[in-house]
């Protein structure tokens, strides 16, 4: 029953958005405990319907309507409901339900509440849609609506600059990514339209990736394969926050602490994964891409980690950290192991989600240490992180640089999580002090990091490894760092990255703005040729607007005066008259079909 009404997943959180906004539109008291209760209970069925899919599911089930049709030319929208789908979605709603609950607490001071609300639903809409989508353009609306709906809810304060100027810069940061996504699947589509033999091929669905892999490999050049991959892997990089396009969270971080925990956790920056996974058989075609994707995993996980290291501002530093732990999830993907990057994508959407609500009321004792666990277990000494970090070590298959670099960046991980453990308290006082209904959601959150690793424990084989050792070493250097008092002289390490950043790209920016006007300025304006050419267009349009359309324009209307004077002529208002116009036509009409049989009868003799 559950699998037949599975759309109520996506018309869940999309009935109570409109209830709360078309509520609040024309006027109708709506009660804050019923918005409350509302957007709980969706989340809450949303976690309840995947899950027992997820139990029951035996094979893919989808549920398709015609969207668009043109000719033959069909294209649906519905449901792809798959393993894959449903775990994303379990962890989506599971992390949504938590932050809203905390939301209540949070946000109980705010005037524009039930705004804040109706926001985390369609949200939730969006990525639902996004993560059920049957093909790659469904797709495309919902990631471009997870877009919009996350430039909503990190500029939710408008009124201030700061916070509204970050969700511009992120929302056009993203439209980066969102055209090489468009630009990739238009080329597929043509692609398949022209050449695939089957014209649902070109609806780019996800059931037929496999045939539409080999039918893109094949009526495509190497270069223009490589190109359209390429975008595809763009429009993924930006919206997971990859290098060199990682920028972008940290504007994000503006937003309101719920809002942060739930785009760092499995929602948002997931996307980017998610459409990896889903193309993979795209690129396992080519082996060189897969080599490229693992690269930019395991190259932003090493930038991201060491810059991480040099913050002093705690989310900042935990969205270093989404970007370097989804850049792992992109080396698991680039090396196969699609395993491995959903137990890691699964633990750290727990692990990061209770990092971001223990931010709140951190001079707590109960909150603090909650921080501290979860610290252990994002750099893989306990929990969830264990499994997730040493089961993709463990695929690496004794790839030398690969693993030297995974340590490197489990060593920072534990550096940088520990080290701004210490920073956060430093100035502060703990106190013995809990808001109690606040820190429930954390709680199960920490609950769920641990009942995930007893579950995933039994399903894969693992053992403890070098990442677990470098990242006990990289505990025991903040340690040490700390005792010495050295820790604040780190801090002021000077942040090459950013200088490259902030000094190198700004000056090629500029060089290349002011050479585009000086082209603009100093040769296209002054090139005689040029201009002698434009002229002579605007002349050539306005000859054949004067000799040609004007001219044509009147002839029209004189013929058609003719014709009506004519007419008017004819119009005598006397019906003899009139029956004898029709006489005329008919015996013309007759003669005509007489002669027309006549030479038909004679040729056919």
């Amino acid at each position: 029953m559950i699998l037949d009404n599975i759309y109520l997943i996506l018309l869940l959180p999309l009935w109570i958005f409109l209830i709360i906004m078309g509520a609040r539109f024309f006027a109708v008291y709506v009660n804050n405990k019923i918005i409350y209760l509302l957007t709980l209970l969706s989340s809450f069925l949303g976690a309840l319907m995947c899950s027992v899919s997820l139990i029951k599911l035996d094979t893919v089930v989808e549920q398709t309507l015609p969207f668009i049709k043109i000719g033959k030319f069909s294209l649906e929208f519905g449901l792809h409901i798959d393993k894959l789908s449903l775990i994303i979605a379990l962890v989506l709603f599971l992390v949504s339900f938590f932050v809203q609950l905390f939301s209540v607490t949070y946000m109980k001071d705010e005037p524009k509440r039930y705004r804040f609300f109706a926001y985390l639903n369609m949200f939730n809409f969006s990525m639902a849609g996004l993560l059920f989508s049957p093909n790659l353009f469904q797709m495309y609306f919902f990631w471009e609506l997870v877009g919009v709906m996350s430039y909503l809810l990190i500029g939710f304060d408008y009124k201030n600059k700061e916070k509204s100027e970050a969700s511009r810069r992120v929302f056009l940061m993203n439209r980066v990514g969102d055209t090489a996504l468009i630009a990739a699947i238009i080329f597929s589509s043509y692609i398949m339209f022209s050449y695939g033999g089957n014209l649902t091929f070109a609806t780019l669905s996800f059931d037929d990736m496999n045939a539409i892999s080999t039918i893109l490999s094949a009526y495509t050049s190497t270069p223009l394969y490589y190109l359209i991959c390429a975008l595809f892997i763009t429009g993924a990089a930006v919206k997971s926050a990859q290098f060199p396009f990682y920028t972008w969270l940290q504007d994000a971080m503006e937003a309101k602490l719920p809002v942060s925990a739930l785009l760092h956790s499995a929602t948002m920056v997931v996307a980017g994964a998610y459409l990896l996974i889903r193309l993979v058989p795209v690129f396992t075609l080519e082996e060189p891409l897969m080599y490229i994707i693992s690269g930019l995993g395991i190259l932003t996980a090493l930038i991201c980690s060491i810059l991480a290291a040099i913050e002093t501002h705690p989310k900042k530093v935990l969205a270093y950290s989404t970007s370097a732990n989804l850049g792992l999830i992109f080396l698991a993907v680039g090396i196969l192991n699609i395993k491995a990057a959903l137990i890691f994508l699964i633990a750290h959407a727990f692990i990061k989600s209770m990092l971001f609500l223990s931010l709140e009321k951190i001079e707590n004792y109960v909150n603090y240490f909650t921080f501290l666990l979860g610290g252990l277990s994002l750099s893989g000494l306990i929990f969830s992180g264990v499994v997730s970090k040493e089961f993709l070590f463990a695929s690496l298959g004794g790839n030398t640089i690969l693993s030297v670099l995974y340590c490197i960046t489990a060593f920072m991980t534990a550096f940088y999580i520990m080290r701004i453990s210490i920073v956060m308290i430093k100035d502060k006082t703990l106190v013995n002090r809990i808001d109690t209904f606040e820190y429930i959601p954390i709680a199960f959150l920490f609950i769920l990091n641990i009942l995930f690793y007893f579950f995933i424990r039994e399903k894969v084989s693992y053992k403890v490894a070098e990442p677990f050792w470098a990242a006990l070493t990289g505990w025991a250097a903040v340690y040490f760092l700390h005792t010495k008092n050295l820790l604040t002289k780190f801090s002021n390490t000077p942040r090459l990255l950013e200088k490259f950043y902030n000094n190198i790209l700004t000056k090629i920016y500029d060089f290349i703005s002011n050479t585009a006007n000086f082209i603009d300025v100093k040769i296209l304006a002054d090139y005689r040729p040029l201009i002698w050419f434009a002229k002579s267009g605007v002349k050539t349009v306005n000859w054949m607007e004067t000799n040609i359309m004007n001219k044509a324009a009147a002839l029209t209307a004189s013929g058609a005066k003719k014709l009506s004077e004519w007419g008017g002529k004819l119009q005598t208002k006397n019906v003899q008259t009139y029956n004898a116009y029709a006489f005329i036509i008919v015996t013309i009409v007759l003669c005509l079909v007489i002669i027309g049989y006549t030479v038909m009868i004679n040729q056919m003799s």
